[in-house]
């Protein structure tokens, strides 16, 4: 059963007349994701409809196809016709299955082809229109409130927040997905709406999953809790990332997300921030200064208006003293104290065998003599040293030749070959070994240790240096 596009002006005078059958997919707006055509005169005696029953189109119907759709013939369970370009097309019985959609790929074609076949229609056919444009106003929340580590505030807080989220079923290999994993089947089913698909709770909690892996994004990134708003393209790109591999094979795709208010801390996080700001606030010595002026201030208020014996000259003087004393306290409220700078080591000093420190020649403990400096020697490499083996080379102390070079075990970029930890010939380090991660919560290990996801598939930890084996 196949297609053959219609000339234009086809449809001019008398409908009925010219094609057997008219369908199309009627209104279909921004909140349905498949629409169930419908005939255009199902109630004409005109049609030539010969089985009498809505599960039959005859051959030689016409099919129209609006802009932004994509038209699926259905017959017996079985996708035979795929058109996402719009016009109107001939039902062809003696046709092979027709793919017509200019701007998809030849690789997602040979995908479409696997759900299509040939032959004539059986009793059970219809046509359904798929949506190919965004679909907003998708609402979400977050009934538990989640956690978020604030690196301006170097703490974790818990976080909600609510709003909508937008979907598309971008072409027409995304909607022949979205028809067969996703969509009731039969003669019998009806429109899909996009409220209807995520009022299930597996995707909400896909959705809300997803929106954890967005929201440790940006904690990595750098991002406050207070700035979440303003980078909602990028938690969107983040969270559509989070959910490809479950929603694109199910034929569609975040495009956007959109808060509905400001993203809230829960009571305990609000309290234990409005802490830190507090205390934050009270180390600038500005303001340590303003809150001592302001305690002295209030004192010598009260000090002034004392009304017991001697009366205002009592409080005066108290006010006199008081000042004073507030001056001294506000001349030396923050002002640095100076730090002791530790002792030096005297250079002279040396530790006897008894254990005792000093600085003459003889022990003050036990009397002992202070120890000759040790004899230096030129070694046959050239190094000078102290003790009995060269530092340089091992050689021993009074051999003629110099001891055997340890092996090479590392080639520098420019070309030298060394043992040591720094080129001798460019001076530049020696490589460090490649670093192999493992996932400190659950313990998942990528299939290239040394090159790792952005997050762990099996629990959503975020992989950095903590999941260095």
């Amino acid at each position: 059963m196949g297609l053959i596009k219609a000339a234009i002006g086809s449809l001019s005078g008398t409908l009925a007349d010219t094609w057997k059958e008219a369908i199309h997919c009627g209104a279909i707006d921004n909140k349905t994701l498949l629409k169930v055509g419908t005939r255009m005169h199902s109630d004409s005696a005109r049609t030539s409809n010969t089985k009498g029953t809505d599960n039959y189109i005859s051959n030689g119907s016409l099919i129209n196809v609006e802009a932004n759709t994509c038209m699926l013939t259905i017959d017996n369970g079985k996708i035979t016709n795929v058109v996402t370009e719009p016009g109107q097309y001939k039902l062809d019985n003696s046709s092979a299955p027709s793919i017509f959609a200019g701007d998809i790929k030849e690789s997602a074609k040979e995908l479409i082809r696997r759900f299509t076949y040939g032959g004539t229609p059986s009793t059970e056919q219809k046509v359904v229109y798929i949506n190919l444009q965004k679909i907003p106003g998708i609402k979400f929340g977050t009934p538990v409130a989640m956690p978020y580590f604030d690196p301006h505030y170097n703490t974790t807080v818990d976080l909600r927040c609510f709003g909508t989220f937008e979907i598309q079923i971008a072409d027409a290999e995304m909607a022949v997905k979205f028809y067969t994993e996703v969509c009731a089947k039969g003669v019998n089913a009806g429109d899909v709406y996009a409220n209807d698909i995520f009022a299930n709770e597996q995707y909400k909690g896909e959705f809300t999953q997803a929106l954890l892996a967005g929201l440790n994004a940006l904690s990595s990134k750098g991002v406050m809790y207070a700035r979440i708003q303003q980078e909602l393209p990028a938690l969107t790109a983040e969270t559509r990332a989070a959910t490809a591999d479950n929603w694109q094979q199910r034929g569609f795709t975040i495009t956007n997300i959109a808060l509905g208010g400001p993203v809230t801390l829960d009571p305990k996080s609000e309290k234990r921030l409005a802490a830190r700001l507090e205390a934050d606030t009270q180390l600038d010595p500005s303001v340590q200064r303003a809150m001592m002026n302001k305690s002295i201030a209030a004192g010598i208020e009260a000090m002034g208006s004392n009304e017991g014996s001697g009366g205002g000259m009592m409080g005066v003087m108290g006010m006199g003293q008081m000042m004073n004393m507030g001056a001294n306290l506000m001349n030396s409220y923050g002002t640095p104290q100076p730090t002791q700078q530790p002792m030096q080591p005297d250079p002279n000093a040396w530790k006897c065998s008894c254990g005792a420190t000093n600085t003459a020649n003889f022990c003050s403990n036990c009397g002992n003599k202070k120890p000759a400096p040790p004899e230096s020697w030129t070694c046959s490499c050239g190094a000078t040293n102290t003790t009995n083996f060269c530092s340089n080379c091992g050689a021993k102390k009074g051999s003629a030749e110099p001891a055997a070079s340890a092996a090479k075990d590392w080639t520098c970029e420019c070309g030298s070959v060394n043992s040591t930890k720094f080129c001798a010939e460019c001076g530049k380090p020696k490589p460090a070994a490649p670093k192999k991660y493992k996932c400190d919560k659950c313990g998942w290990v990528p299939a290239d240790p040394e090159k790792p996801p952005k997050f762990c598939p099996e629990c959503g930890d975020l992989f950095d240096e903590n999941d260095v084996q």
